[in-house]
């Protein structure tokens, strides 16, 4: 399909570098107001994106049924709860380094975040039936934003073999939040499929 190659190309390692810059923020805009937040977990669905009118739609993923879908760029997309500070980003068609190489490059982007803590950066592989062997390293880390700590967990990921990272998934929201975000995280990282 020719949106697939269109991402390959657009997205090389230099845009995955800048975007690494960046901490994860959760808001879903400057306006939002946030009612009593609900305690239940969200009920997950296979949810479609990077869909185009006269191509259908090009990624799928297991994700929160409510939560608000905003396309970013191309291949890049956020989904944020509607009832609290939360959300979960993806970017597609990704050609840069392995998972490994990439989260350390984000880890040393991120000098000089305000309140800036590394929590961890982990290195996984797995096999998964829909998306062939998987390489994954996960970056998890705290900064301030505002009074508030924000709880982020960045993960890149490397389908069906691959050496270099086509997939990034960054979670972030409250410290409160990191249970369900880190349950929203493995639920996509399981169920992506990019169409190829």
């Amino acid at each position: 399909m020719k949106r697939w190659g269109a991402g390959i190309a657009l997205m090389g390692t230099a845009g995955l570098l800048v975007s690494a810059a960046l901490p994860a923020e959760a808001s879903v805009d400057g306006a939002t107001k946030y009612a009593a937040v609900s305690t239940a977990s969200p009920v997950f669905v296979k949810r479609y994106f990077n869909c185009y009118y006269d191509e259908g739609c090009f990624a799928t993923a297991v994700l929160p049924r409510t939560w608000r879908a905003v396309r970013l760029g191309t291949d890049e997309y956020r989904f944020a709860d509607r009832s609290a500070p939360r959300m979960i980003r993806i970017r597609m068609n990704l050609t840069g380094p392995s998972p490994a190489a990439a989260a350390k490059h984000k880890q040393a982007a991120l000098k000089g975040t305000r309140g800036l803590k590394i929590l961890s950066r982990k290195s996984a592989t797995n096999t998964h039936a829909q998306q062939g062997p998987l390489t994954m390293t996960t970056l998890v880390y705290t900064y301030r934003s505002g009074s508030t700590t924000r709880w982020v967990a960045t993960r890149y990921v490397a389908q069906w073999g691959m050496t270099t990272a086509n997939i990034e998934l960054t979670v972030g929201g409250r410290l409160q939040d990191r249970v369900l975000l880190t349950k929203v995280l493995d639920k996509a990282t399981t169920s992506i499929a990019l169409a190829g």
